[in-house]
């Protein structure tokens, strides 16, 4: 990916973070002392499913362009493709163990 397409999509997925962050605090906040079965009610929303994943997709793809900026910078060639798997893993793990809560 060329260094303008990275930046265009860096700062895309931080202007849809602000909002999607706000809310997702927002909702856990309001929650926060709410019992199990209407906390899963709350999650059971298409509304808040919906604010999920793109709050979640952003906030991935937002952290895989950032780290790969920071070992393209810092890092030699083949230590970059290390790191950028290794990321790449730790990512995926992520998005594994966030989609069921997504889906409950």
């Amino acid at each position: 990916m060329r260094g303008s397409v990275k930046w265009y999509w860096q700062r895309l997925t931080a202007l849809i973070l602000v909002p999607t962050t706000y809310w997702f605090v927002v909702f856990f906040l309001n929650n926060l002392n709410a019992s199990n079965q209407n906390f899963l009610n709350s999650l059971d929303n298409i509304f808040v499913k919906l604010l999920m994943i793109i709050f979640f997709s952003a906030a991935v793809f937002h952290a895989r362009l950032g780290l790969v900026t920071i070992y393209e910078d810092y890092f030699k060639d083949n230590q970059v493709k290390v790191y950028s798997r290794v990321t790449d893993v730790l990512l995926l793990l992520v998005i594994i163990l966030i989609l069921p809560i997504i889906f409950i």
